[in-house]
């Protein structure tokens, strides 16, 4: 029986797991002929598995038309099939590329985004956790085979506005014994404000030795929260690579809406619960 040999993959983008993307590039393997795994996509933001793997890890610009190894890049745009616009497409892009260069670049030339349209946090950056050694707790968020585990050290200062975070864990597939222990390993005695989803899991994790607590629900709370968290000036350890991936995906359902999607949130989750808790004097999640 002869082997599967051509992969092609159209809106390559929309596919976020690496796992998923291997487990079916390694089963185009057919002996004695050429295997192909063919990506159609309109780039996303950087850190998309496919910029890291197929573009910054092989040195490759954006917008090539190369061979680097065993990757072959066919960039195409409007520029390829101009003649075959009409004027009014052709008055739009020019219009688009005076008024709005960045749109420009990524709608119309492929270019990758450094972070999502419609992102909710532009208030952040890279910088030192915690210079001014303030008290801090932590944020875990609980998943398994699909979403991570995650646990966020939080300190605020509220007198300059600043919160500082920074990553401890993301992880996915972790028993409540290994949670459980990495609890204790970073966090020692202090604060954690987990997922209320998850009580039973919470309680055996307080059982196992964690100061642990549920965050518990509240009308309205993913508003109150992410608004506290706009307020501040966010700091985000220079290793949080995935704090940095949430920030920079996480976005509006549509513009003008006070509604998030429901992605990107592991770490963002378990920071407002922190927020909430420490400047509002309770701690409460969303009703989603």
């Amino acid at each position: 029986m002869a082997g599967v040999t051509t992969w092609v993959l159209d809106e390559a983008e929309e596919l976020n797991d690496e796992d998923t993307f291997d487990k079916i590039d390694f089963s185009i393997r057919a002996k004695d002929i050429q295997n192909r795994v063919i990506l159609i996509l309109n780039p996303a933001t950087k850190e998309h598995f496919i910029y890291n793997r197929f573009f910054e890890s092989k040195g490759v610009e954006e917008g090539s038309n190369t061979t680097k190894n065993d990757t072959t890049y066919i960039h195409t745009t409007y520029l390829d099939n101009k003649e075959n616009l009409s004027e009014s497409f052709i008055s739009q892009v020019e219009q688009m590329k005076q008024n709005n260069p960045n749109k420009f670049k990524h709608v119309i030339l492929g270019g990758w985004l450094d972070k999502a349209e419609g992102v909710v946090f532009d208030n952040w950056k890279f910088g030192e956790f915690n210079p001014d050694d303030l008290q801090t707790s932590f944020g875990q968020d609980f998943g398994f085979t699909i979403d991570p585990t995650t646990l966020v050290e939080v300190a605020i200062d509220k007198k300059k506005k600043i919160l500082y975070l920074k990553e401890h864990l993301y992880k996915n597939k972790l028993t409540t014994s290994e949670i459980a222990q990495i609890n204790i390993n970073i966090c020692g005695r202090k604060l954690i404000i987990a997922d209320s989803s998850e009580p039973r899991l919470i309680d055996e994790l307080r059982k196992l030795g964690c100061n642990i607590i549920p965050a518990v629900k509240g009308t309205g709370s993913i508003n109150a929260g992410v608004e506290l968290m706009k307020d501040y000036l966010i700091i985000v350890e220079p290793n949080s690579k995935n704090i940095a991936k949430e920030l920079n995906n996480y976005v509006y359902v549509d513009k003008g809406s006070k509604l998030y999607v429901d992605d990107y949130n592991h770490i963002i989750d378990p920071t407002r619960y922190n927020i909430t808790y420490h400047l509002t004097g309770s701690y409460s999640v969303d009703i989603r």
